[in-house]
């Protein structure tokens, strides 16, 4: 068996872990499985002080699985923003204020190894999609959870772009007559008005606006967020699923921009709001097909097959994709 490392810093929660597969051809890839896992919150006050948990916990798993370091393959790391993969160097993580952080020299130093493999998070996603999804050959990976994040996978070669940043589809520009400000500093992004962040404030807006709304949530001992927001839309709220109606139009427009560019076969949705893609998917289908060329707007767009450990099955295919 071939171990592989992964680690997927997240913008609300980190999960590191150990995953093992008994094949080595790439097409055979589809056997790996999660041996061993952490999950707890980001520290995004200070990166070092989150990195130093990060290896904490991961030797946790280590010790679980009676491994060292050296033994295994990689260590692939998932960083949320904008990542050099060549010198595994993070630009910027806007919502946290991280900037020009060497995550792989730190990572090599406390590991003592050099096979560190350092990604945006929505990049890695891809590539697990790629390697342990039975994806197709041409995607389009998003993800939407704090933020919103996308890649591109053409011909099963990831595209990068010339500073790293291509698939950056939370911060194409969905809406301008009245814009919230994202995270990027810009106004009006994807990211601002159809992530998990975007539909806990749409849903605290409409509970300050509703008293009875806001009785039935403390009657319910829910807090006022995006999952809460899930939650009252499954039971019929019209409030909360007026919010996921306009969420998912915006995120259909982000979609239809990335199909007419990039033509996929497929678009696939993960993060944790892809849990809620039912309550999505009609205004979002709806705005998808109004906006892209007849020849993309049957595109499926479908949840991820890796669900909820997409984003660490996608760091550990970094230690062999990126070999």
């Amino acid at each position: 068996m071939k171990f592989l490392g992964a680690i997927d810093v997240g913008g609300t929660k980190t999960m590191v872990g150990i995953v093992g597969t008994d094949q080595t051809p790439i097409a055979s890839f589809k056997a790996g499985r999660i041996l061993s896992k952490r999950l707890f919150p980001t520290f995004t006050t200070d990166c070092y002080t989150h990195f130093a948990d990060c290896h904490l916990h991961f030797n946790e798993c280590l010790s679980e699985v009676g491994l060292m370091p050296g033994d295994l393959e990689g260590i692939g790391v998932n960083m949320p923003g904008m990542v050099d993969a060549a010198t595994g160097i993070l630009l910027q993580a806007p919502f946290a204020g991280w900037y020009d952080v060497d995550v792989k020299g730190y990572f090599c130093n406390m590991f003592d190894i050099d096979r560190i493999f350092v990604e945006n998070d929505v990049n890695s996603c891809a590539t697990g999609e790629l390697l342990f999804g039975n994806a197709c050959d041409s995607f389009l990976w998003v993800t939407v959870s704090t933020g919103i994040g996308g890649a591109v996978i053409i011909e099963r070669k990831l595209v990068n772009g010339y500073h790293s940043c291509a698939g950056e589809i939370g911060h194409v520009k969905v809406e301008y007559e009245n814009p919230a400000q994202c995270s990027c500093g810009q106004w009006g992004c994807a990211e601002a008005h159809g992530s998990g962040t975007a539909i806990t404030r749409m849903f605290s807006e409409k509970v300050r606006e509703d008293k009875m709304l806001s009785a039935l949530l403390a009657a319910k001992n829910l807090a006022v967020d995006a999952k809460s927001c899930s939650i009252m839309a499954q039971e019929g709220n019209n409030e909360a699923i007026e919010v996921f109606h306009t969420a998912g139009k915006y995120i259909g427009r982000a979609l239809s921009y990335a199909a007419n560019l990039f033509n996929p076969e497929k678009i696939y949705i993960g993060g944790g709001v892809s849990d809620s893609l039912a309550l999505l998917m009609p205004s979002l289908r709806e705005a998808f097909e109004s906006a892209t060329v007849k020849q993309c707007a049957g595109i499926e767009i479908v949840k991820t097959a890796l669900d909820y450990d997409a984003a660490l099955m996608g760091a550990a295919a970094l230690t062999i994709h990126q070999r």
